[in-house]
C-alpha cells in the first residue's frame, strides 16, 4: 500500500521547492516542511493535469483540421490583419512554419509580407531554450530543424521581433497558451518582455479551465477562424 512520501525510505528531491535541503545529524535526514511539500505537490498536481490536457487537446486541434482545414486558416489571416495592420510597416514580426495539424499562418504571412511587414520564423537551438528568429521572405530557402520543424538557413539575419504569431494546442478566456510543454515560447517572451505575442489556433481549441504556473507567459490575445480572443478585463 502506498502511504506517501512521509513514510518512504528517502524524501523525494525537493530542492527547488521551498529551500529543503538534506541535512544529517544524530537524528538522520531532517524530514521536509510541509510547505516545501505542498509546493511539490502542487506542481506535480498541475504537471499531470497538463499532461492529460495536452493529449486531449491535441486530440481536437486534429479534428478541427480535418473539419475546416486551409478555410479556416484563411478567414484566421483576415483576423489577423485586422489585428495587426495597426503597427508600422516594416515591423518585424515573427511567425511559425506549420508542423503536425497546427493552423497554417501562412496566408497571414503572404498578407503581412505584401503590406510591408518584415518576417521572421523561430529556431530552436537548445533543448527547452529560448528561441532565436532569422529573418526570411516567400522564396527564400528553408532548412530542416528538430521536431520536424523548418528554419532559415544559418546565414541568414538574427532578429528580435516587434510581435509573435504562436501556435498553441489550447488556450483559455485569459489567453493563457498550452503549448508543448518544452518552454520554448515561455522563455522567449522571459528574455523578451516587450513582444507582443498572439495565439493563431482554431476556435475549438479554447478550453474553460488551464492549469497554469509561474513560468507561463500569457498571451496578448489569440487569433481564430472566427475572431479574436483578447484577454477578459479583470477588476
Amino acid at each position: 500500500m502506498d502511504r506517501g512520501p512521509y513514510h518512504s525510505r528517502r524524501p523525494p528531491d525537493l530542492s527547488g521547492y521551498g529551500g529543503y535541503k538534506r541535512q544529517r545529524g544524530r537524528g538522520g535526514p531532517a524530514p521536509f516542511s510541509l510547505v516545501s511539500y505542498r509546493a511539490w505537490r502542487k506542481h506535480t498536481m498541475t504537471q499531470k493535469a497538463k499532461k492529460q490536457l495536452r493529449s486531449a487537446a491535441a486530440r481536437m486541434r486534429s479534428a478541427a483540421s480535418a473539419m475546416l482545414g486551409l478555410k479556416a486558416a484563411e478567414d484566421a489571416a483576415s483576423h489577423g490583419i485586422q489585428l495587426l495592420q495597426s503597427l508600422e510597416p516594416g515591423t518585424v514580426i515573427g511567425a511559425y512554419w506549420p508542423i503536425r495539424d497546427e493552423l497554417d499562418p501562412r496566408f497571414l504571412m503572404q498578407a503581412l509580407e505584401r503590406r510591408g511587414f518584415a518576417i521572421a520564423l523561430p529556431v530552436v537551438v537548445k533543448k527547452n531554450g529560448p528561441l532565436v528568429f532569422r529573418r526570411w521572405g516567400f522564396g527564400d530557402a528553408l532548412v530542416s530543424g528538430p521536431f520536424g520543424t523548418e528554419h532559415p538557413a544559418e546565414d541568414a539575419p538574427e532578429v528580435v521581433p516587434d510581435a509573435l504569431i504562436v501556435p498553441l494546442l489550447a488556450f483559455d478566456a485569459d489567453c493563457n497558451r498550452m503549448g508543448y510543454g518544452a518552454g520554448h515560447y515561455d522563455q522567449t517572451l522571459s528574455q523578451h518582455p516587450h513582444v507582443k505575442a498572439f495565439g493563431f489556433a482554431y476556435a475549438a481549441q479554447f478550453v474553460d479551465d488551464m492549469p497554469i504556473e509561474a513560468h507561463d507567459w500569457p498571451l496578448q490575445g489569440v487569433i481564430t477562424e472566427t475572431g479574436t480572443v483578447l484577454p477578459r478585463k479583470t477588476t
